[in-house]
């Protein structure tokens, strides 16, 4: 089962690849001053929802019962929320979860409904937005899933659980090993 270390580890390496690539064709005297603090590199497609279900521990459907305060995850700081599981697409959730959700994005809202793409935390009962990933608001699981939902391969009109549904059982496991 995919770890929330590995991928920080699969991260971390692709940005040494990469980093030592840019530093052999770019003078890099200036690169910091285009990175903002707290992006990611990530070896998916956050776009595409194959790519975050390949990626992802658990997919599913929720809704946010309250803010619990915050957290730091090697070293990014993150906002707690207890979600209540609707629907699992992948994975075997149920009941009230804790899902941490960096700072610095738009605070979701009690209330309301998401699909979340979780990695499991190490040892701590949570799970942790997938980065670069934004849980997608909905308001049901029968309403048309939203445009920018849409990747090759996905047929038009499809409802936001038909969607979902599609994105897990055509998944793409972008991890190297």
């Amino acid at each position: 089962m995919k770890d929330l270390h590995r991928r920080l580890a699969v991260a971390a390496a692709g940005l040494a690849v990469l980093a030592g690539a840019a530093w052999s064709v770019y003078d890099l005297t200036d690169a910091g001053a285009a990175a903002g603090p707290g992006e990611a590199l990530t070896l998916y497609d956050a776009r595409d929802a194959r790519q975050v279900a390949g990626t992802a521990d658990d997919v599913f459907a929720g809704s946010v019962v309250e803010r619990r305060g915050q957290r730091d995850i090697h070293g990014v700081l993150s906002d707690l929320y207890d979600v209540r599981v609707s629907r699992a697409f992948q994975g075997d959730l149920r009941g009230t979860v804790t899902v941490s959700y960096a700072q610095g994005e738009e605070p979701l809202a009690a209330g309301a409904s998401y699909v979340f793409a979780t990695g499991r935390v190490p040892h701590e009962p949570s799970h942790a937005v997938l980065l670069e990933t934004t849980p997608a608001r909905f308001t049901s699981l029968t309403a048309p899933a939203p445009v920018p939902y849409a990747v090759a391969g996905a047929t038009g009109g499809q409802s936001v659980a038909e969607y979902w549904t599609w994105a897990v059982q055509h998944k793409i496991d972008v991890s190297p090993w």
